[in-house]
């Protein structure tokens, strides 16, 4: 038996590093005007986060100094509740597609976000 797959193939995503939403939105809007079927774009965010701002802070003052990449990637620190309002806020204005979560040092964002998080979606 032959089958065919009609499903439109995947496209490769564009990662955008930018400094600031502003500079993310103009990245973007670039991308996505040079082409009618643009890749989906994904923007790299450094993130630390922890149970209070100010942990986030104390935490970024134990992470090494490390040459960092050019273009640096936009970078969030704080709490769970303000990394989702960033990323909604990015979704919400069309600003990529998609957010890559890059932790800094050993922060455990995966388990903060579900923790903080997951709560309020159950109901």
């Amino acid at each position: 038996m032959t089958t065919i797959d009609t499903a439109a193939p995947v496209r490769p995503a564009t990662r955008v590093r930018a400094a600031d939403l502003r500079e993310a939105t103009r990245k973007t809007a670039h991308l996505r005007a040079d082409s009618e079927n643009a890749a989906p774009v994904y923007l790299d965010v450094e993130v630390l986060i922890a149970r209070d701002t100010a942990s986030a802070f104390a935490a970024l003052a134990a992470v090494p100094d490390a040459p960092r990449e050019s273009p640096t990637p936009l970078r969030y620190i704080g709490t769970a509740r303000g990394l989702a309002g960033l990323i909604a806020d990015v979704q919400r204005l069309g600003i990529a597609d998609a957010v890559v979560l890059l932790p800094l040092a050993d922060c455990p964002v995966e388990a903060l976000m579900l923790e903080e998080l997951a709560p309020g979606l159950a109901g």
